[in-house]
């Protein structure tokens, strides 16, 4: 019985192929991560399971940027 596989990322054959959780295809060690591979389903499960965040920015013309905050202490 032959457990060899080719690894669905570069096309190595590997002794032992670790199975992606996300995508459920073979891959070899290196690229066993689903970051390592750029797991297509690793984006749309993130966004199911923990919501798209947003940035929420404060617009206020106003109010002093970080940089204002600090150097401004300095002006003579």
């Amino acid at each position: 019985m032959d457990l060899r596989e080719k690894c669905a990322y570069c096309g190595d054959m590997t002794d032992m192929p670790f199975e992606c959780n996300y995508c459920k295809d073979p891959f070899c060690s290196e690229h066993r991560l689903p970051e390592e591979h750029r797991c297509v389903k690793l984006t749309s499960i993130r966004a199911a399971r923990f919501g798209q965040r947003k940035i929420i920015r404060d617009d206020d013309p106003n109010k002093p940027g970080f940089f204002k905050k600090i150097f401004g202490k300095f002006k003579g």
